[in-house]
């Protein structure tokens, strides 16, 4: 009878913002007020799988639910260019435990060297970029037929309703097929330069865009080139000449904000510390990994909304509020009441102390080897007594061995 439906669903949220704990830290983290204020509770109310058994009885589709009806409340946004709302397009990869049933319900990446370590899946979100709230999401396995990103972007731009929206892309997106299925949005999108976008003499702008036809589309083809960075090439469905391609340009830099909600998902939000599972979700059954992502998504939604009224309230801008401090100052007022109006105060004080800077990073990485060989599947542990097989050698029978 403890573990009700309702704290269920909270518990969930709890696992997604408090990463340093496990279930049953959590469970007492959020119980803490009203065991201190009764001092009546045993010391272990939980038994060992009761979380575990209580998440499975309370399923996915309430999670899902939630998640889309607080994307809905999230749809009333102003606009940000021209009188378009600004929405960005993105995938990302989430780790998740080895077990056998998140490998049979999802995979592992492989290569010529085999498989990895863990298996993962794909999820692609649609965000509000003036205020980082993921507004629509779905998934799937890493690997499979209909598994790619524009695969799981089709599914959300077929179920979109709102009108105004500006998509941004990045490159992978492109095909004539998928242009076709966006002919009633509007879109800007990085296209690859082996695509064979060529002008007509009369279908110049004056800034010096160009007019194409894809599949019995017209799209806007921007050719761009950054001194210390590759040419690169957008498309888009923007054909008044009124908005410039260089303010296409500039705008579609905000692209990169779905990027920074990744990092802020992944680094700070699953944070994991030394000695625990170093996977992104921590789930070891794959419906309560789906389970699991709806309440990472909520969660990180509901910071951001918290954010995004604080801002508001003190004349500030969302995105210049620092997520990490923002989300411990929220931790840190769950179990105080009546603390709304000082707990907005001290959002708004969590400004970014380093903010976006004007920079150029070269796009490099350092590859990391190991002298170790990989682990397969009979590299398991055993058990071993110490006390019996340790011995003292000599300085000569060490000199052979070493």
């Amino acid at each position: 009878m403890l573990l009700i439906p309702v704290l269920v669903v909270w518990l969930v949220l709890g696992l997604t913002m408090r990463r340093d704990l496990n279930m049953y830290q959590v469970f007492e983290w959020m119980i803490a007020s009203y065991r201190w204020a009764t001092m009546m509770l045993p010391a272990d109310l939980l038994c060992a799988g009761a979380i575990s058994h209580a998440r499975m009885r309370v399923g996915v589709e309430v999670f899902r639910v939630l998640f889309v009806k607080l994307g809905q409340h999230f749809q009333h946004l102003s606009p940000d260019f021209h009188d378009y709302v600004s929405v960005i397009f993105d995938g990302v990869v989430l780790s998740m435990p080895d077990t056998s049933s998140n490998c049979d319900a999802f995979s592992k990446p492989s290569n010529n060297r085999g498989c990895a370590g863990f298996p993962m899946m794909r999820v692609v979100t649609l965000m509000a970029a003036s205020v980082r709230l993921h507004l629509d999401a779905a998934f799937a396995p890493y690997k499979g037929k209909g598994t790619g990103e524009r695969a799981l972007a089709t599914q959300i731009v077929e179920r979109c309703t709102l009108k105004n929206l500006l998509f941004l892309f990045d490159a992978g997106f492109y095909s004539s097929a998928f242009l076709t299925m966006l002919k009633k949005h509007d879109y800007i999108m990085k296209v690859s330069k082996t695509v064979n976008l060529k002008p007509t003499s009369d279908s110049y702008f004056s800034d010096g865009s160009y007019l194409v036809e894809v599949g019995g589309i017209t799209i806007r083809v921007i050719n761009v080139e950054i001194k210390g960075f590759r040419p690169f090439r957008l498309v888009t469905s923007l054909l008044d000449s009124r908005i410039s391609a260089l303010e296409i340009v500039r705008h579609y830099h905000t692209r990169w904000g779905i990027e920074i909600s990744y990092d802020e998902i992944k680094t700070h939000q699953c944070a994991t510390l030394r000695g625990q599972a170093p996977t992104i979700l921590r789930s070891k059954r794959s419906e309560l990994i789906e389970q699991e992502l709806y309440a990472l998504l909520i969660s990180y939604n509901m910071i951001r909304w918290l954010m995004s009224q604080s801002a508001n309230e003190h004349e500030m801008k969302p995105l210049e509020l620092s997520f990490l401090d923002c989300m411990q100052w929220i931790i840190d007022a769950v179990d105080k009441p009546k603390c709304h109006a000082y707990l907005s105060y001290l959002i708004s004080e969590s400004t970014i102390d380093r903010p976006c800077r004007k920079r150029m990073n070269p796009r490099v990485i350092k590859i990391k080897m190991s002298k170790f060989k990989k682990k397969r599947d009979g590299d398991e542990g055993r058990k071993i007594d110490y006390e019996k097989i340790t011995q003292i050698i000599s300085y000569e029978e060490f000199k052979k061995v070493s």
